[in-house]
């Protein structure tokens, strides 16, 4: 093998490393905003299920129309 085989043999696995890296990086990236998501998705349903609470005492559980 020849030093311009050895060079390219160099060239493309170096670009299979960074294209493995980038692939890598964006993966991460793309799992973090999954779990920002997830996590806005869990506090949405718990206000949710919290205004759907019944009120607490003396706050309009019925309403006086006798006036």
């Amino acid at each position: 093998m020849d030093s311009v085989g050895i060079a390219g043999t160099f060239a493309a696995a170096s670009q299979a490393q960074t294209n493995q890296a980038l692939q890598s990086e964006m993966l991460k990236i793309a799992a973090q905003q999954d779990a920002s998501i997830v996590a806005l998705l869990q506090e949405g349903a718990s206000n949710l299920q919290s205004s759907q609470a019944a009120p607490p005492p003396g706050l309009g559980a019925t309403v006086d129309v006798t006036a």
